[in-house]
């Protein structure tokens, strides 16, 4: 572990950061504090037995640490667009001193899941709303794992006035590849709750179960959900 003085030069160096990390009872980095998120805790409470699971969309690399370090799990891939985010993520697994997760740079808005194996499931959380097209990536899941776990943004029914691949949502503005905080491309498409669930089940899903929403988050509804193949 490197002293306090060279950790914050670190950190400074390679910031501006997003996520916060408690060291040796000092904080560093920004304002989520991704290792104590509970959509980790959520995760393992409906997929306990998960020793391998691909992450998508690691960002700074908190979650994929916090899921590293569940008692069993073996594996954990994570994959990230932007090579600065990988940069923290892979800084902060030397910090940890993790040996379970393999960081991998990869657009997801175009790239094969399957070159990684399969997973005893997938976490999908803060990714899937800014993707334009995100029935492309999920049509890949079933082959990769047959149990997900998503939190997502999606559009309440007033405000669903396009149609997409079938789908009735809304077109979502993105703030540029510089933004660390939006997707790859200018826009993104966010379906409806029932219209997500549909897009779930038409990618080969079987069951889909919502944990949880939230209307009253200030970008729009979120949901937490569960999907298996049975």
């Amino acid at each position: 572990m490197m002293d306090a003085a060279t950790l914050k030069a670190e950190f400074e160096r390679l910031g501006p950061w997003i996520t916060q990390y408690h060291i040796d009872g000092e904080t560093y980095g920004g304002f989520f504090d991704a290792l104590n998120d509970a959509r980790v805790t959520q995760f393992f409470e409906v997929f306990p037995q998960a020793q391998t699971i691909l992450e998508l969309g690691s960002l700074e690399g908190g979650h994929s640490l916090a899921l590293a370090r569940h008692p069993g799990v073996q594996r954990v891939v994570a994959l990230e667009a932007r090579e600065p985010n990988l940069a923290r993520a892979r800084f902060i697994q030397s910090v940890y001193g993790d040996q379970i997760v393999e960081f991998v740079q990869a657009n997801l808005e175009d790239c094969d899941l399957g070159q990684w194996g399969r997973f005893d499931a997938i976490f999908c959380s803060g990714l899937l709303y800014h993707l334009p097209e995100p029935w492309t990536l999920l049509a890949q899941f079933p082959a990769v794992s047959a149990n997900l776990y998503m939190s997502t943004h999606y559009a309440f029914d007033n405000e669903a006035s396009v149609t997409r691949n079938g789908y009735q949502g809304k077109l979502y503005q993105e703030f540029g590849v510089a933004d660390p905080l939006s997707g790859m491309s200018d826009q993104s498409f966010w379906p409806t709750l029932a219209e997500l669930e549909r897009m779930i089940k038409d990618c080969g899903y079987t069951q889909v179960d919502v944990l949880v929403t939230n209307t009253e988050h200030p970008n729009g509804g979120i949901v937490n959900l569960k999907a298996s193949v049975k």
